[in-house]
């Protein structure tokens, strides 16, 4: 379990690191407030970043898996 939780950590951290070298952001003309962010691909299509998400919400997984696949600690009982 802590090897895949280390194998989910490394690929959650690509997906979140990644994608923010292929995201770019441009400002939204029709927003009069200024509030929303227009992300593109290099192509031009907007888009959202997911997989920015679902890369931090890998690492925040396998962080969990990590912690659970510890070896139990065993009291000595003479204390």
């Amino acid at each position: 379990m802590r090897k895949f939780s280390i194998i989910l950590a490394i690929i959650g951290l690509a997906l979140f690191v990644v994608p923010n070298f292929f995201y770019h952001s441009t400002v939204n003309a029709v927003d009069s407030s200024g509030s929303m962010e227009i992300i593109t691909y290099p192509d031009g299509t907007w888009t959202n970043k997911l997989p920015v998400f679902f890369g931090a919400a890998i690492v925040g997984i396998a962080g969990v898996f990590y912690v659970a696949g510890q070896p139990d600690k065993k009291k000595n009982p003479a204390l």
